[in-house]
């Protein structure tokens, strides 16, 4: 598929808020798993980086975006694969898409936010409903050792949190010749990043610190966080 790699445009990484869009088929093919087809301009987000796969359809078609191991996102349960060349339209659902950038921006803020307490970031998952930030609590026994501490922490964050959010700040991002991809949110940071994001962090809403606890060998601090609706029905 080495081929076809090269020739897919991944328009998610530019666009977010591309959510409908004509393409071409540029390989597919018949596995274990099914059928399956790989398109060019492609608008789907595939899971990775903590961030679950969009969901959508293909000629009105339900698919599910995954990644091969050499990197092209294919769109698997396509009836049957379609022919190299066909043009197609994509879909993908918008509201769904919207909450996942939301998600994934607000956890690249409180990402921030713990490393500026001087904690290590040690994992994170941007899923509606588990949505968290790790962090390595080896130094901050101390500082977290009752639920009262605990509870302290997550005020001092939500009130931090609500003071980024209130600042704005863009969001942007930005692919070097090597194909590495940078996020930056204005005032905040910049960081290595392939998922969607929000515009601005005026689209954030409903950003809300859930809980800071210790288990498993790392602080877990749980969050969740909306798109704001802009226009008439909501959308961008």
């Amino acid at each position: 598929m080495t081929a076809a790699l090269a020739q897919q445009t991944n328009a998610y990484n530019d666009d977010t808020y591309l959510t409908e869009a004509s393409a071409t088929v540029i390989a597919s093919g018949s596995d274990q798993d099914g059928a399956w087809a790989a398109v060019s301009p492609n608008i789907f987000h595939p899971k990775g980086g903590g961030q679950p796969s969009d969901e959508g359809t293909l000629d009105g078609a339900p698919v599910a975006p995954a990644r091969t191991d050499d990197g092209l996102v294919v769109l698997r349960g396509v009836p049957a694969a379609p022919e190299v060349g066909a043009a197609v339209v994509c879909h993908v659902d918008p509201v769904l898409r919207r909450r996942h950038a939301a998600l994934h921006t607000a956890g690249h803020v409180l990402g921030h936010l713990g490393e500026a307490r001087g904690w290590v970031h040690a994992g994170h998952s941007h899923f509606p409903g588990q949505a968290r930030l790790d962090f390595d609590p080896a130094g901050h026994e101390d500082e977290l050792a009752t639920p009262a501490l605990r509870e302290a922490v997550r005020a001092e964050f939500q009130a931090q949190m609500d003071a980024v959010l209130a600042n704005g700040g863009a969001v942007s991002a930005s692919m070097d010749e090597a194909g590495h991809r940078t996020v930056t949110i204005e005032g905040v940071n910049a960081e290595p990043c392939g998922g969607t994001h929000v515009r601005s962090l005026a689209d954030l809403t409903g950003v809300r610190i859930l809980e800071v606890k210790v288990k498993r060998g790392a602080i877990k601090v749980r969050y969740e966080a909306e798109h704001a609706p802009r226009g008439r029905d909501g959308a961008n």
